[in-house]
């Protein structure tokens, strides 16, 4: 597929061609006989628990298993339940680190000591994507061998994953809970810099991890890379959980890159606001700590006496997901605070989501047509942000931005026109939507193996 001049959906500016790999809906439906190739199979997967990849992830593999693949995942204990509750098998990692992000002291990535986003990039690359990668390929080789595995797949900060698999000769993938982070021809240069600094960021971490790379690499007798880059090109296929036209980088990728969408249920419909007497906003904080999260929720409750008493508010209460104001007490009437609730539960009856850019959150409300506010703190959330800015979908705002000018955001945000906005990206992000194209990748990818071809799919 070949990129193409912007043309506008229902006023959402969206690319008339996704080009560069694989885009969702766009492989042919071998029907039973792709389905086929995945019975039995048994794949390996390595997962970090990032907080909202799990879920995400999870139902991608669910959707495998399904098929009638034998899937294990390989993780942090802190998802086992998870894991097992999906009908997958777990074993855990046993000499990686011990890592637990729902709660302070069990959290190995500590982000909330990061005051910048490049603080924020060199924590995860020490104590996630290169740090612990000796332990983790060992943990890897372990797994493989006890499951049988005959495929296997790896997060995309996982390196010491994908070391065991080409070490041990397997068929693999990468998958990309994100959008593309790399360098392409379409996102470069001055275009890359307007979209945030992901690519900048993610491309520097890479450069600084490849020496440790290469020592991992070498103590598992393969050779060194002239760039950690070169791992993922190692790799038979790249999956991108993302709509393409939700990411700029989507033209030019490579073609061993597949987007396949958000791993997500999403409504069979872009859904109608269900009635009620107030508009609603969603406040859904992260399920991992965050730089500043009490300043930032203090903000936002601040932000939100200043709706209720600014003209036009009257009517918009907001809900706290999550127990985030769990330390505060004699919140405003408008202001509810609930524990951890489903976001596709609140999502009809809401007319704006406040979040930090997670890609799961980002998704989901734009699939459910609800504008959003971001407030990043690192990498992705910023493109992010932008993104919906270019979409006309939401818009970003700082952490540290002033209550007043919150809640004007959040006024304008919460406004007849914004939401038709949003609603218009839904459904163009719908057409898009097929819940088949991961597992036809993988599909693919088996049937390659045992035909015994060269383990590169087609575009």
């Amino acid at each position: 597929m070949t990129a193409g001049p912007e043309v506008s959906e229902g006023g959402c500016a969206v690319p008339a061609a996704l080009g560069g790999g694989t885009a969702a809906g766009s492989v042919p439906d071998a029907g039973a006989l792709w389905e086929e190739s995945l019975r039995g199979r048994r794949i390996l997967y390595a997962l970090w628990d990032g907080g909202g990849n799990v879920a995400t992830t999870l139902l991608l593999l669910d959707g495998l298993a399904r098929r009638g693949a034998r899937v294990t995942v390989l993780s942090n204990d802190s998802v086992a339940d998870r894991v097992r509750a999906a009908g997958l098998e777990f074993t855990p990692y046993r000499l990686g680190p011990r890592h637990d992000p729902r709660s302070r002291e069990t959290d190995v990535l500590k982000l909330w000591e990061a005051q910048t986003p490049a603080e924020s990039s060199r924590l995860i690359r020490d104590r996630v994507m290169f740090g612990p990668a000796e332990a983790l390929c060992r943990d890897t080789l372990r797994a493989a061998e006890e499951c049988g595995a005959e495929l296997l797949a790896a997060d995309y900060t996982l390196f010491g994953p994908l070391v065991a698999a080409e070490r041990l000769g397997l068929p693999h993938l990468v998958l990309m809970n994100t959008i593309y982070p790399l360098p392409t021809t379409a996102l470069t240069g001055l275009r890359a810099a307007r979209s945030g600094p992901f690519t900048y960021l993610f491309t520097r971490m890479l450069a600084q991890g490849l020496p440790r790379l290469n020592e991992v690499r070498a103590k598992f007798g393969l050779p060194p890379l002239a760039t950690a880059q070169e791992q993922y090109e190692h790799a038979d296929a790249t999956v991108v959980t993302c709509h393409p036209r939700f990411d700029p980088a989507s033209a030019s990728v490579p073609h061993h890159v597949h987007y396949v969408g958000p791993q997500v249920d999403p409504p069979a419909r872009v859904p109608a606001r269900l009635p009620g007497p107030a508009r609603r906003v969603l406040v859904s904080l992260s399920t991992t700590d965050q730089p500043e999260e009490a300043l930032l929720a203090d903000s936002l409750v601040r932000a939100a006496e200043l709706v209720g008493a600014a003209e036009g508010g009257g009517d918009i209460e907001f809900e706290f997901l999550g127990g985030v104001l769990d330390h505060r007490a004699g919140l405003p009437a408008h202001v509810t605070a609930r524990g951890y609730v489903p976001l596709e539960a609140r999502l009809p009856h809401a007319d704006l989501v406040l979040h930090h850019g997670g890609f799961g959150t980002t998704t989901r409300a734009l699939l459910w047509g609800v504008p959003a506010i971001i407030f990043g703190s690192f990498q992705e959330q910023f493109n992010s942000a932008r993104r919906l800015g270019e979409l006309g979908a939401g818009t970003g705002l700082r952490r540290d931005s002033d209550p007043v000018d919150i809640a004007a955001a959040i006024l304008d945000y919460t406004g007849a026109p914004r939401r038709a906005a949003a609603r218009d990206c839904a459904r163009a992000f719908h057409a898009e939507h097929d819940q088949q194209a991961a597992a036809r990748v993988f599909a693919e990818l088996a049937a390659r193996a045992d035909a015994g071809v060269p383990q590169v799919l087609s575009p």
